[in-house]
């Protein structure tokens, strides 16, 4: 098979041993070629180097990021991706826990049985979270409590209803760190994902 010249410009040349001069014999045509090969090379390292500068550079933007943002801040995106899977995932074909209602047309959140504020190790307890229509029953009706703990006896007994309103960890030991939050990101991310979903938070 024919050589040819290894700057691109496709002039065949003769095999090594045949060759007379450096030039050809390093496979290259004419001086011109070689110095326009070595230009190119020169310059394919340097934007290689320069994508990776630009890399190395995004990374450490990401991890200062992560650094310096707070707590409050990881948690309301995990809780952002929560409500997400439960509403649109987990419970997308049911109806409201509270009043039943299933219209399609309305509005539905994530509603917490027991709230954030006055618990708050139960922020993320999924058996204390279920699609509840926003207006009428979440916002409006401050959550319908009574209402919602019938439908946690029906769904789960009582005892469950009992554990629910009984002690629990701490969120800070739940989630000592935020990587640990981060983790169950990357879980409801997945999840979210694989219903066809693109993630909220």
């Amino acid at each position: 098979m024919a050589r040819k010249c290894k700057c691109g410009c496709k002039v065949e040349l003769p095999p090594a041993a045949k060759c007379t001069d450096i030039i050809s014999k390093k496979g290259y045509s004419s001086i011109k070629c070689l110095a326009d090969h070595e230009k190119a090379k020169r310059e394919l390292k340097a934007e290689k180097e320069v994508k990776q500068r630009n890399k190395e550079f995004r990374e450490k933007v990401a991890i200062n990021k992560k650094a310096t943002t707070p707590r409050s801040k990881w948690l309301s995106r995990l809780q952002t991706l929560i409500n997400q899977w439960v509403v649109n995932v987990r419970d997308k074909d049911e109806p409201c826990c509270t009043c039943g209602t299933t219209k399609p047309t309305i509005k539905y959140d994530a509603g917490h049985m027991i709230s954030r504020g006055s618990s708050p190790e139960l922020r993320f307890e999924l058996t204390n979270i279920h699609k509840q229509c926003s207006m009428k029953c979440n916002v409006y009706g401050s959550g319908k409590r009574k209402e919602y703990e019938l439908f946690i006896i029906e769904k789960y007994g009582q005892a469950h209803l009992d554990w629910l309103n009984g002690p629990h960890k701490l969120l800070k030991e739940q989630y000592p760190d935020n990587e640990s939050i981060e983790k169950d990101m990357i879980f409801y991310r997945r999840l979210l994902r694989d219903a066809g979903l693109r993630p909220n938070e």
